[in-house]
């Protein structure tokens, strides 16, 4: 092994889902584009989760790697899923269709209905 695998400190990461760019409902791998705090652009997350959807929010512990083809990538050992909290979170999660029945206009309504 030697020394050099492991120079890169685990960090945190917290942020709501945007996109679900690839999810795997056998293994549970999964490819998000997450709207973090202090970051213009969308960070890539790579993890596992049973499920994900956009709007729920995820908290990761991991490091950051740097891909050839995608650039600057945040690789979660581990992926923690919180429900969405803000009116946007939860109208973009009834809206995903997840929820059986709802849509993005029902959503909206329901939000408006019931507030946070």
């Amino acid at each position: 092994m030697g020394m050099h695998g492991n120079d890169t400190p685990t960090e945190r990461l917290s942020g709501s889902v945007e996109r679900v760019t690839f999810h795997s409902e056998e293994s549970g791998f999964c490819v998000l584009r997450v709207k973090v705090k202090g970051h213009r652009e969308l960070v890539i997350v790579i993890g596992s989760a049973a499920s994900i959807t956009p709007g729920e929010y995820v908290e990761c512990v991991g490091t950051w790697q740097n891909d050839k083809t995608h650039g600057l990538q945040f690789k979660s050992t581990l992926l923690k899923v919180v429900p969405p909290s803000t009116l946007e979170g939860i109208e973009k999660y009834l809206g995903s269709g997840m929820v059986k029945g709802i849509g993005p206009h029902f959503a909206k309504i329901l939000v408006k209905a019931f507030g946070v």
